[in-house]
């Protein structure tokens, strides 16, 4: 009897909501409009998870709802809730149960009492992506939260946002199919609807428009910009006109190389300055060398650890992402939202675990275990070449480079390291069909999602890597497997590029049309998209040669640092996987064995990320077996031709000649980092200098 009062007493104070019922709910209708959005987005929430709707009852509320400078502030103060974090702070809420089993949201402004709604429709299961990737909420019997629940957040960063742009050949012709028959806008009324109330529910306020006349005039329009004020969106052009809140000192602004890299720093002084800094970075992008607009294939491991080294320098007051379309860089920008609004709780997580955690919500929690492992390998394998430079191919070359650009040309491979890069692929199709199946059976309501977030991006760069890659054995006379024919390999190659055309089409097809238009087999109409000419080639293919020893960055043995947060290893990072940072001042040893033959020199490659500097340059030193230090540097002017290397390769190279001093057993290499932002991807030891790269 005493346990079943317990219980009882327990069920009391926690807050249950069950389906069909009605929640009664004190707050502010006067309230700033985005407030009044998003009590309209939970609203809907309720009702499609579980038939819930919502009446508005000051005097037995079970949820009270608002700012903490609202006329239900004082129903606030009196929950028994402490709310006294919010007093300094903006954009931030609390959400809790209090003792009597009432729902409490308050924020400290408009936008935290947006943002707290939102973080109700996550608890309820509505994806931000609902919308945009067909995620189907599930229906619930009820929503429970336990008793003494509490849930402060304030954003790491002021201003979160994204800039859509190069949309010719994706949201400007789905917006032309589906709203704007007549071309009148590049972004209509219903469009940036859909936009801002992604923006909301990813908790993100600023918008950059399109970089056309058309889409400045809409969003500076008063309709443009009543709708933007009323889900909390600041409206912005491009990076030297960031933000529109009347008088305040605009954010220096830190681009990116195009390619994820930062291209530069704050100086202290800059960090410390009244306006503060901003940051923006590309996860699609149109350009020399070449452009990457199709699937988006953006490493959140580089994202990660370059926009943590930007935010732990001083830029936090500002943060844009280039998402191209927006589709499909679902992840991604749920990502960079995710950092931009905590980017501890990301640290915590790992960005493995963040992957795993994306397709839980909105795929099932059942496969999103397998999907994260499938597209982990998804985003390493395109780190080490994205799907759009396959072709070797470069864009806005100048004339007199002496180079044909846009004639196909052999990637520096070996035939052992294509044929290994096609095993995998073949694996990860294999992999992705199979949950794909697994997904129509057990989660029918989510198989579009499935296919728009993991199996048309898989599936489609598989086959573009199928399409270059056999045809890159083909020319050179050799077949893919041992009892077929050359032209069998081709015609392998030609059905790969066929496949990608299908896929595009059932993409564009999901919903009854709903994304006719969206996705593109050919943006830009770039060379590597078209079907590869059949020609032969007599040269060899390059060949690989044999290392005394190959270690990844973090597969050191000895350190003389402890290692931090900040520059603890990202797994999943670089060529390898496990790339390390070194702190400035501190040193990884690598220990191998081996007997050379004289008392000559010892050929190293160093593979590090092609980074920026973060202070006036990146210098490093190595060392062997206690001999005298070398130091190296890797900068690089962005346009040149090293830079368009290493961009493309996502590596950069320094090779070494360091004099032996002890001939036989085991050695001591040794790395001491002279700079911050030093980020080792692999390290090669050769006999001869014949494994040197360029």
């Amino acid at each position: 009897m005493f346990l079943a009062m317990t219980a009882l007493t327990l069920q009391a104070s926690a807050f249950v909501l069950p389906a069909h019922s009605t929640l009664r709910v004190a707050r502010d209708k006067g309230e700033d409009a985005v407030v009044f959005t998003a009590f309209d987005l939970i609203r809907s929430d309720l009702v499609r998870v579980l038939d819930v709707t919502l009446e508005d009852n000051n005097q037995q509320p079970q949820a009270i709802i608002g700012s903490v400078q609202s006329k239900v502030a004082p129903e606030l103060q009196a929950s028994g809730i402490d709310l006294s974090p919010l007093s300094k702070e903006a954009q931030s809420f609390i959400i809790a149960i209090n003792a009597k089993g009432q729902l409490i949201i308050a924020g400290s402004d408009a936008y935290g009492t947006a943002y707290g709604l939102m973080e109700l429709s996550r608890m309820l299961g509505v994806s931000p992506l609902e919308w945009w990737a067909d995620v189907t909420p599930e229906q619930k019997e009820q929503l429970t939260i336990p008793d003494n629940y509490f849930s402060h957040q304030t954003p790491n960063v002021s201003f979160r946002g994204i800039h859509v742009s190069d949309i010719e050949w994706g949201l400007q012709p789905w917006i032309t199919r589906t709203f704007d028959p007549a071309g009148a806008y590049t972004i209509d009324l219903r469009t940036a609807r859909y936009i801002f109330e992604l923006m909301l529910r990813l908790r993100c306020n600023l918008f950059w428009s399109p970089a056309d006349d058309s889409s400045r005039a809409f969003f500076i329009s008063n309709i443009g910009s009543t709708l933007a004020n009323a889900y909390g969106i600041f409206i912005g052009t491009d990076v030297h006109q960031p933000i529109d809140v009347p008088g305040l000192e605009p954010p220096l602004m830190y681009e990116d190389d195009g390619f994820g890299y930062l291209r530069r720093f704050p100086t202290e002084a800059e960090s410390q300055r009244e306006g503060g800094c901003g940051a923006y970075y590309h996860v699609s992008f149109k350009g020399a060398p070449h452009d990457y607009l199709w699937q988006s294939t953006a490493s959140p491991f580089l994202m990660y650890q370059q926009l943590s080294e930007a935010y732990y320098h001083g830029v936090n007051q500002l943060w844009v992402l280039n998402v191209g379309d927006i589709k499909p860089s679902e992840y991604q920008l749920s990502l960079f939202a995710d950092m931009a609004w905590n980017l501890d709780a990301v640290r915590q997580l790992t960005i493995g675990r963040h992957l795993e955690e994306f397709y839980a919500q909105t795929i099932g929690r059942d496969v999103a275990r397998l999907i994260s492992i499938y597209m982990k390998e998804f985003y390493h394998l395109s780190f080490q070449c994205k799907p759009e430079h396959l072709a070797g191919t470069r864009v806005d070359e100048p004339a007199n480079a002496g180079t044909d650009w846009n004639s196909v040309r052999d990637l520096p491979w070996s035939e052992k390291k294509i044929r290994h890069r096609l095993t995998r692929y073949d694996l990860m199709q294999r992999n992705v069909l199979w949950v794909a199946d697994s997904v129509r059976h057990t989660h029918p309501e989510r198989y579009d999602a499935y296919f728009e977030l993991v199996e048309y991006p898989t599936l489609a760069v598989v086959n573009q890597n199928l399409k270059y890659l056999l045809a890159q054995l083909a020319r050179h006379g050799k077949a893919w497997l041992s009892k077929e024919s050359v032209n069998e390999t081709w015609r392998r190659s030609d059905l790969a590029h066929n496949e990608v055309q299908k896929l595009t089409l059932k993409y564009n097809a999901l919903r009854n049309n709903k994304w006719q238009g969206i996705m593109s087999s050919n943006p830009a109409a770039q060379q590597v998209f078209q079907p590869v000419p059949h020609t032969q080639v007599q040269t060899p293919m390059v060949s690989d040669a044999p290392t005394i020893a190959t270690f990844y960055g973090a597969s050191y043995q000895g350190s003389s640092f402890s290692g931090g947060s900040v520059l603890d290893p990202v797994l999943g990072l670089g060529a390898s996987i496990r790339a390390m940072p070194i702190p400035k001042g501190c040193n990884l040893t690598y220990k191998f064995k081996h007997n050379y033959r004289s008392t000559g020199l010892a050929y190293v490659t160093v593979r590090l990320l092609p980074t920026h500097p973060i202070e006036a340059e990146q210098r490093f030193t190595l060392s062997l077996d206690g001999g005298t230090a070398q130091t190296f540097t890797f900068d690089t002017e962005v346009g040149s031709e090293q830079w368009k290397q290493n961009v493309l390769r996502n590596y950069a190279v320094v090779n070494a000649r360091i004099p032996i001093t002890k001939s036989t057993g085991e050695h001591n290499l040794v790395v001491c980092a002279l700079d911050d932002g030093i980020v080792i991807d692999e390290i090669l030891v050769y006999e001869n200098p014949v494994g040197n790269e360029q």
